[in-house]
């Protein structure tokens, strides 16, 4: 019989002390091999040396080779130092006249190697004449002819009808003839340039001379012709392009695609690389429907600050008859002090941001956006604020400032966006003690988990500002033209944690006061504020048991849990009905939502409440790696005195039940996983809120997705003070969508979305897209329809084809795909060469 049990885990032996011990360890592990590597013993008499130990030129500290059980990079010396070995099945010459090596025959320096089936030396010329099979390697460059000469000090030399491979980037190609100027430099006569593979030159570029500098990573040529199955596609006269991954000034492959506002689209983008920690990138633009445009990021990024700024700019739009633009900048700044682990604020760190952005007119999201996301975006913001954590006897305070403006568009003539208010500004203090930070009991075993009192404090003021009388009156957030509210927080709570269960008693206040101007006196009665006490008690358990019945299932040794949970508020009711909304809304009915102390978010209502809420979470969980596999919630709230309470005044007839929540999730070890969320409300018999998920990924690259979406939203009340108007219970939300990706061969795979809307009875969205990858060159097409507005539908038809390691044409997809399609995988980029994978 199994037996739930309390989960252990924060009262077991301390382990931080052997944690410490081992990662003291693992350091000095790392200090000593590298000084054992670079410093070895002493070299033994000469009558004890073994029959393996060689000498070697100086190196540092090394002095010695011999055996190691891992490749090391060592110092790197110059070549004037270096020596130089020879072997082969058989040598004969001259001393200090000429060496002839014959069979496997093999020179090496300093990293360089020759190699040919016979190689003759004249150490007075210092040339190598290489015959039959010559090779050169030079780090990841390996070049391969029938004959070759080398001034070997020097770094010399040419070779005839030389192969030649660029690992770093899998390049490779032929040539009539290969001169190297220098140890990095070669130069090579009427070659290709390919990434492919010898057996499968789909795509492959000739140049009348190139000159490959291995030290830079770059390659330059003169009269350049690309062929795309041996169809001449392009022609440069000249022509620079990287050879590995540094970033290099100089174009970039151009983006070109259709769509219904704007027709054929070319970007031409121009990367300038200013620095190793700035760059700007320009974006020259053109719509044969509307005209040309310029665009340009800068991106900047230093110890105490980094961020963006962009900016666009359309002198005349064919369609329009005005000019268009826009700005985004956006910046994090460390004025004193520094961040710690996820950009967290070190004690007593001062920091600032900025983030700017504004376009000239309603409707340029939706014309110039490159993305859906950017298409459907219908607010910009300025905005600017400080932090600062103070030190010392006040280490426990924080305090801060903003100021924010928001541009709210108007897209869609059929539905009106209400703009928020103005904030200018906003200052804030807050206070945050903990009395017994978490510690190691005396032993050192144990770690005593933080106890005692948790005590918060906090004060808000806020002038809210909006320019009714220079903006459209529908779109205000509110009457008044200027207010000012302050707000005082407090609270305390006792938690107690153990692994097995917690309890938290809670006591907190809310107190705000205003000072509003309405733009109409006497539109609305005068504002109140309101000074609310809450008392909670929050309280959970966490058993477990093994479950030895779903091993058969699962394939492993699992856990299956039980976590009730049990919350009770307590908040007496006090009218806030004129009370004005500035920058609050209702939470929403979720899961996290249910055992919330409040049922909005913001400032401005604190909801009444008597009321306990019971939950249940049960969970599958892998006993040795904590993944979990499924997981079952339900939850309910009991209402001993209905809600009244509302967003725009008092609720009239209020309820005492809840709806109850279920929710619930899935992963099977076949890579299939399922979430279902459910709201029922007892007294409509009815669900109001179902969202049904489920995906199926067998492998990278196979995918298919379902999701179903239904959403009931109680009625509306209307208000005056809030300039909102009365909208009455309706189903506001019935859509499905379907996407998936899956091959139809080794090398084409096909994605699509589906987006459908009940309600209006019309298709939301649609994507078919293809992707066509060989070894060394991918395409990808897709063709999107999104309805933006009720008014407007764009369609866009993407395409790009990508030559891999080389350069890349069209407008690329990537982002509409990843968008529309969960799980898809984009064709993998080859894994970087290591520097041991040509080791000799």
């Amino acid at each position: 019989m199994s037996h739930y049990r309390r989960r252990a885990g924060l009262c077991a032996p301390l382990l931080i002390a052997a944690t410490l011990r081992v990662m003291m360890g693992v350091a000095t592990l790392i200090v000593v091999l590298p000084g054992h590597a670079q410093a070895p013993a002493p070299l033994p008499p000469l009558g004890q040396q073994s029959a393996n130990t060689i000498l070697l030129p100086d190196r540092g500290n090394v002095t010695i080779l011999k055996l190691d059980d891992q490749l090391r990079v060592g110092q790197p010396i110059s070549d004037g130092k270096a020596l130089t070995f020879t072997s082969s099945d058989s040598i004969d010459g001259v001393v200090d006249r000429d060496m002839h090596l014959k069979g496997r025959a093999q020179i090496r320096r300093n990293g360089a190697v020759l190699k040919a089936d016979e190689i003759t030396y004249d150490p007075d010329t210092d040339v190598a004449d290489l015959l039959g099979n010559a090779e050169l390697s030079k780090g990841n460059v390996t070049f391969k002819g029938p004959k070759g000469q080398f001034k070997v000090d020097a770094r010399e030399g040419a070779m005839e009808t030389p192969v030649y491979l660029l690992r770093d980037n899998g390049g490779n190609g032929s040539a009539n003839k290969l001169t190297v100027q220098s140890a990095d430099v070669f130069v090579f006569d009427k070659a290709t340039y390919t990434t492919c593979t010898p057996e499968n030159m789909d795509w492959y570029f000739t140049v009348s001379t190139m000159e490959i500098d291995n030290e830079q990573k770059e390659m330059v040529g003169t009269h350049g012709v690309m062929r795309f199955f041996d169809v001449p596609i392009a022609y440069v006269p000249y022509f620079t392009a990287p050879t590995g991954g540094q970033r290099r000034s100089g174009l970039l492959a151009p983006v070109a695609g259709y769509s219904s506002n704007n027709g054929l689209d070319i970007t031409q983008p121009y990367y300038v690389n200013i620095a190793p920690n700035r760059d700007l990138l320009l974006l020259p633009r053109y719509m044969n429907q509307r005209g040309a445009m310029l665009g340009a990021q800068y991106r900047f990024l230093d110890s105490q600050y980094s961020g963006t700024a962009m900016g666009e700019f359309m002198s005349y739009d064919k369609k329009t008859g005005t000019d268009r633009w826009k700005y985004d900048w956006q910046q994090r700044q460390i004025f004193s002090g520094g961040m710690g682990y996820g950009g967290v604020p070190l004690p007593g760190a001062w920091t600032g941001y900025a983030n700017m952005s504004r376009v000239s007119d309603n409707m340029y999201p939706t014309d110039f956006s490159q993305s859906i996301a950017g298409a459907v975006t219908s607010q910009f913001r300025q905005e600017a604020g400080t932090t600062k954590n103070l030190t010392g006897s006040l280490s426990n305070w924080t305090v801060g400032a903003k100021a924010a403006t928001f541009q709210t568009l108007q897209p869609d003539p059929t539905v009106t966006v209400q703009a928020p208010y103005n904030i200018l500004p906003n200052i804030t203090a807050a206070y945050n003690n903990r009395m017994t930070p978490a510690a190691a009991d005396a032993s050192g075993k144990y770690l005593a988990l933080p106890s005692g009192p948790v005590t918060t404090f906090s004060s808000d003021f806020t002038r809210f500002s909006y320019n009714i009388g220079g903006n459209l009156a529908a779109t205000a957030p509110g009457v008044y033209s200027q207010a000012d509210r302050t707000v005082l927080k407090g609270a305390m709570s006792l938690p107690q944690v153990t692994p097995g269960y917690y309890l938290t008693p809670k006591v907190s206040f809310q107190s705000n006061t205003y000072n509003a101007t309405q733009f109409t006196t006497g539109t609305v009665p005068i504002v109140q504020g309101f000074t609310i006490p809450t008392f909670s008690l929050d309280s959970g358990l966490a058993l477990e048991r093994e479950a030895a019945e779903l091993k058969g299932f699962y394939g492993r040794d699992m856990l299956v849990t039980v976590e009730p949970r049990a919350f009770y508020l307590y908040t007496p009711y006090q009218s806030q009905a004129q009370t004005p909304i500035f920058d609050t809304a209702d939470a929403g009915f979720g899961v996290s939502q249910i055992f919330s102390e409040n049922t909005f978010v913001g400032n401005d209502r604190i909801a009444d409440s008597n009321a306990a809420t019971l939950g249940l979470t049960s969970r599958m969980i892998e006993a040795n790696t904590g993944a979990e596999r499924a997981n079952v919630t339900l939850a309910q709230k009991q209402q001993f005195t209905g809600q009244r309470v509302g967003l725009n005044g008092n609720i009239t007839n209020p309820t005492t039940y809840s709806d109850t929540l279920g929710s619930g999730s899935i992963r099977l070890l076949g890579n299939f996983s399922a979430d279902v969320f459910g709201q029922y409300n007892t007294q409509l018999n009815k669900f109001v809120q179902s969202t049904v998920g489920g995906s199926w990924r067998p492998t990278p690259g196979r995918s298919l997705n379902f999701g179903y979406r239904n959403v009931w939203s109680p009625p509306v009340q209307a208000s005056v003070q809030n300039n909102q108007t009365f909208v009455p219970a309706a189903t506001t939300t019935d859509q499905y969508n379907i996407s998936g990706q899956w091959p139809l061969t080794r090398e084409v795979s096909v994605l699509g979305r589906w987006g459908y809307d009940a309600l209006a009875t019309k298709t939301l969205n649609t994507l078919m897209a293809l992707e066509w990858t060989r070894d060394c060159w991918t395409f990808r097409g897709a063709y999107s329809q999104v309805v933006n507005t009720s008014q407007i539908t764009t369609t866009q038809i993407l395409f790009q084809i990508e030559f891999r390691g080389f350069a890349s044409a069209g407008s690329n997809p990537v982002d509409i795909m990843k968008l529309n399609v969960p799980g898809y995988m984009p064709t993998s980029k080859p894994i970087p060469p290591s520097i041991y994978e040509n080791y000799q």
